[in-house]
Order: structure tokens, then C-alpha cells, then sequence
């Protein structure tokens, strides 16, 4: 088969927010995923930190992970889970807790794994577009924006949640999808200062990321 007629369109999920936040509108958010209809990535950090059982301290959201689970589960053919360093060595540290019998106080801790390398976000971007006709990465992460702004090797574009979910309207013809938002941030809540939990709008987005 000719390279070129296999490079098709992308969507990459580096970032945990997006499907955090699209998971509070219940299935039906996390579905609109799809409706581009172009192959979807998403890093096996993410998946693992979206579906993982918490570690004490974290936010339990345990409804919110069994959700996140199922609906991997059920598009597992629909989603290309894209390995990382840093994500087969959480595997392999999981593994061997269990192999020794899952002592609660000896289980691997997921601190700092979930801030993975920007350069692993880089990483992963760039062997994405080598095989893609064109890459559209959903990121809410403000210092992994920056960092995929600053590359001088890639062409992408860069979108957050808020205007995935804009273009959903406005380019996909789904009526009232802006609607969207408003039960995120209605799922999402405040934090202890008052102030919604949701992600603040990105002054310039979307990112359009270009070789000079």
C-alpha cells in the first residue's frame, strides 16, 4: 500500500482534563470524541490515570473512573492506546507490587507519574505526525501547550476541551453543543474558594503549531 494513502487524520489525547471533563456529561460527552471520525490516540498515562483506583488523598470520583473504564472497554476498537516510558514502567512497578502480594503501604506511588516529561508529550506528538496526514491534539495542560507551541518540528493544531466542544457546533453541525459546558461545569462544581473547577478560557486557542 502506498505510504501516503495510509496517512489519515488524528486526534491525539496526551492530557487527562479532556476526558475528565467530558466524562461529567456522562457517555454521551465522551462520545463526541468520535464525532469527527478520525482515529483517535490517547497515552497509556492517560488511560491509566483516568481508570486507576486512587491512591489515598487523591480525588476518589469513583463513579467518574468506573464511567471512564467502561467506555474504554467498550471502544477499545475504536482507541489506539499509545505506550510511553514512563507508562510501561508504572506497568511493570504495578506488576511486580502484585507479585509480592499488594501490601497497600508498598504499592507504587502514582505521585509525579501523572506530571509526566513534557518531553514524553513532545515525543509522543512528533511520532503521531510522522504517520498522520494532519494531527489536531486535545490539550488543556497550560506548560504542555507551551512546550508543543515552542516546536519548530511539528504541524499541528492545538485545541482545549472548551473549544473542542465550540467546534463541535460550529464545524460538526451538533446543535446546542456548547450546552456541553455548562453541564461540565455543573459536574464539576467549585473548589473551596468558590470558583469552578473547570479549566479557565485559553486566551488564544486554538493553537495552529507550523514548520517556518
Amino acid at each position: 500500500m502506498d505510504e501516503e494513502v495510509a496517512r489519515i487524520p488524528r486526534l491525539l489525547i496526551p492530557d487527562t482534563s479532556p476526558l475528565s471533563l467530558l466524562s461529567m456529561a456522562g457517555r454521551d460527552g465522551l462520545d463526541y470524541l468520535f464525532v469527527p471520525q478520525v482515529e483517535v490516540w490517547i497515552t497509556d498515562m492517560v488511560a491509566i490515570e483516568a481508570t486507576r483506583d486512587p491512591d489515598p488523598g487523591d480525588d476518589p470520583r469513583t463513579g467518574q473512573r468506573k464511567l471512564l473504564a467502561a467506555w474504554f472497554e467498550d471502544n477499545r476498537h475504536r482507541i489506539k492506546v499509545m505506550e510511553t516510558a514512563v507508562g510501561r514502567e508504572y506497568e511493570k512497578a504495578m506488576t511486580n507490587w502484585r507479585i509480592g502480594g499488594s501490601v497497600p503501604d508498598l504499592k507504587p506511588s502514582w505521585t509525579g507519574r501523572g506530571d509526566y516529561s513534557l518531553l514524553d508529550v513532545l515525543s509522543v506528538a512528533e511520532t503521531v505526525v510522522e504517520d498522520s496526514e494532519a494531527v489536531v491534539l486535545l490539550v488543556d495542560d497550560r506548560r504542555a501547550r507551551a512546550v508543543l507551541r515552542q516546536t519548530e518540528i511539528l504541524n499541528l493544531d492545538i485545541l482545549s476541551t472548551r473549544a473542542f466542544i465550540a467546534m463541535l457546533e460550529t464545524e460538526f453541525g451538533i446543535e446546542n453543543a456548547r450546552d456541553i459546558w455548562t453541564t461540565i461545569e455543573i459536574g464539576a462544581g467549585v473548589n473551596e474558594h468558590g470558583k469552578s473547577r473547570v479549566p479557565d478560557p485559553l486566551p488564544e486557542d486554538p493553537l495552529y503549531v507550523r514548520k517556518p
